[in-house]
């Protein structure tokens, strides 16, 4: 879950109104320098024309012109300095770095370029030195608010959230027209859990200047986040139109394109990154990953290696590493890069199990089943989890408990997912929600607490303080839905999912909202919010689930299979329900054979599932020539959820078929 703090206010004052930067180059700073040259006539024309670049958003070219200009005139500082600032808008610190000492050995006063001397270290992480430049108290006015937007994104890279809020502030005191600085502000909010102030904030910068390639391609991401894949593409597609070489911005592109399953696409704008940037780290990674997902995975390493290591610290990186490592059968190289990262994300369900399974297929059960104990002993295990936990016991030895786990990953029994609860004492956890009622890394493990011992209203009290304290916050909401769920107050949950929908529609919003919609019997509103959600997110497979079961229960068996099919193609056949749903949907269409071989697959995955043996046992009474099988299996279903009136009335339907077949071969 992630965590949200609580950011001071932004003040905004009567705006300054700063002169653009190559205005002041042009206009003031060459004239009070000593310089050893003024540009000659062929410098002062390419100079030109990179100005006409950069207006255009054409950075790269103005980038080019400046080398010309450089070359006709190396010992004009104004070039020197236009430059830097050309490469700072192209990320590349070290660059600017030697252009400003090349124009500090001709002349230039360092106390007049503070500001581009300090981005060009923060670019390149070196945090301290940009901070004494940053912090100098002889920046001349004109350059303070950028001074403060930079050390505002020092604070925001270092994780100094006071440094970053008073920077910023005083950024927007001085700037409050500043395009790039709502932008610089929208991604701190963002990563303070503030998705509704990231969003304002974004909105503002593009109202400011409609061109801002960075305020566009941040508008990408937010909406990604917000809505899902396709709804991002336009903004990047905008951004690209006025930049079609921005690598940032298609590298973002890029992501967007392989994560709705365009591969084909993504593959183009890779290889166009590669062209412009041969050394960028991403454009391999995603290479990589697609490689992975192939099973390729001598390629992926290969490819994983032309990232030269600048990307290792990265969780989406350690976990492709450990993939590929498990892939290979290097299961200890696996179990280290699977540590990595949950090292970094301890709450990473994903690598818990990931690192689960690598220490079970590298012999140690013991281990398997240490790392799984906090998800599988509380309510929201994943039931892959439980099958591996209890898998893991069983070679132990430990039968009961692994029978019991067992059991629960067959019943499909995993809990509303809060796993993960606090070991921290319930006493010492309510004095400090009761400290700091508004901050969630505090009250988060109170709230989680609560709800696994069962005290639901204790927990949707204690969630709605928080919510009304971080109402930008989607998760803060999310608590909210799932406390009030847990009550059976399904307005209060849709009420609160409604809020963090439109922060963030994410992949939980939408499965809540479906839950809480067919709970009130809302079948129709259901279907509508999971159409919404794959307009934008075509390729997710949750809903794609969820839009196949809708089908199953409308016996629209075509629509069905098909939706099935594709998802097979994806994850293959070891995912139980998704064969026992096409052994339903064959089954509708009187397939019988291919409902038969669905249902097989599925309960040679999963045979204590009911779910599986009942859609099996109905796949067989269907092309019945086995009968007595198909009986027994729906019968095991009863067996095991002896509630289930659909299952028993499966059940009579095969007595009834199996005395028949009695009766035929009597007679």
């Amino acid at each position: 879950m992630p965590l949200f703090s609580r950011l001071l206010p932004l003040s905004l004052t009567k705006p300054i109104v700063l002169a653009g930067l190559a205005g002041l180059l042009l206009a003031g700073l060459s004239s009070t320098l000593s310089a050893a040259s003024n540009g000659n006539e062929a410098a002062r024309e390419a100079f030109a024309k990179a100005q006409d670049y950069r207006a255009s958003g054409d950075i790269r070219s103005a980038r080019i012109e400046l080398m010309n200009a450089i070359k006709s005139d190396p010992q004009w500082i104004d070039v020197r300095i236009f430059q830097a600032e050309i490469l700072l808008n192209l990320f590349d610190g070290i660059g600017a770095e030697a252009e400003l000492k090349r124009a500090f050995e001709l002349g230039l006063e360092p106390v007049q370029v503070r500001h581009l001397y300090g981005h060009a270290l923060q670019l390149q992480g070196k945090w301290n030195e940009a901070k004494e430049q940053l912090f100098a108290n002889d920046i001349a006015p004109e350059h303070q608010a950028y001074a403060a937007r930079i050390a505002g994104r020092v604070g925001l890279q270092t994780g100094d959230d006071l440094l970053a809020t008073q920077a910023f502030d005083a950024a927007i005191r001085l700037d409050p027209q500043n395009s790039d600085l709502w932008v610089d502000v929208a991604r701190f909010r963002a990563g303070s859990g503030d998705q509704a102030g990231a969003i304002a904030a974004v909105d503002e910068a593009v109202r400011l200047q409609p061109n801002n390639i960075r305020g566009l391609q941040y508008r990408g991401e937010l909406i990604r986040f917000q809505f899902g894949l396709s709804a991002a593409l336009p903004w990047f597609e905008r951004g690209l139109q006025i930049d079609p070489n921005d690598v940032a911005l298609l590298t973002e592109y890029a992501a967007t394109l392989g994560d709705m399953g365009r591969m084909k696409d993504m593959l183009t704008i890779v290889r166009k990154i590669i062209a412009l940037d041969g050394r960028n780290p991403r454009a391999f990674f995603m290479q990589a990953v697609l490689a992975a997902r192939a099973g390729q995975y001598d390629l992926a390493r290969s490819l994983m290696q032309k990232t030269e290591g600048r990307l290792d610290s990265v969780p989406a990186v350690l976990l492709v590493q450990g993939i590929i490592e498990h892939g290979e059968a290097n299961y200890n190289a696996a179990i280290d890069k699977f540590r990595q990262l949950i090292a970094q994300q301890p709450n990473n369900r994903q690598a818990q199990n990931l690192l689960a399974r690598s220490l079970y297929m590298a012999g140690d059960e013991a281990e398997t089943v240490a790392v799984l104990e906090r998800q599988v002993s509380n309510s929201g295990a994943d039931p892959y989890a439980l099958w591996l936990a209890g898998r893991a016991l069983e070679s132990m030895e430990k039968r009961g408990r692994a029978i019991d786990l067992l059991n629960r990953a067959a019943r499909h029994d995993a809990g509303k997912k809060i796993a993960f609860a606090p070991s921290t004492p319930l006493g010492v956890l309510q004095a400090e929600a009761n400290r700091a009622p508004n901050n969630a890394a505090v009250v988060i493990p109170y709230i989680r607490t609560l709800y696994n011992q069962g005290n639901f209203a204790g927990a949707f009290a204690q969630a709605k303080r928080l919510q009304n304290g971080n109402p930008g916050a989607s998760d803060a909401h999310l608590l909210v839905a799932d406390t009030a769920m847990a009550l059976g107050n399904w307005d209060e949950a849709l009420d609160a999912l409604n809020k963090a929908r439109t922060i963030r529609f994410s992949e939980p919003v939408m499965l809540r909202m479906i839950e809480a919609l067919r709970a009130k019997g809302a079948l129709q509103e259901s279907g509508e919010v999971l159409a919404q959600y794959l307009r934008y997110n075509p390729s997710n497979v949750a809903g794609l689930r969820w839009m196949a079961y809708a089908h199953l229960e409308t016996e629209n068996w075509s629509v069905a299979r098909r939706i099935l099919e594709n998802l097979r193609k994806r994850i293959g056949d070891n995912d139980a329900l998704l064969m026992a749903g096409l052994a339903q949907a064959y089954t509708g269409l009187g397939q019988t054979d291919e409902a038969v071989q669905a249902g097989r697959i599925a309960y040679e995955v999963q045979p204590a599932s009911p779910v599986v043996s009942h859609l099996y046992g109905l796949a067989l009474l269907a092309q019945g020539t086995r009968i007595k099988d198909a009986h027994d299996l729906i019968a095991k279903a009863v067996t095991i959820m002896p509630q289930n009136a659909t299952y028993r009335q499966s059940l009579t339907k095969a007595a009834l078929a199996l005395e028949n077949e009695s009766v035929e071969k009597r007679g």
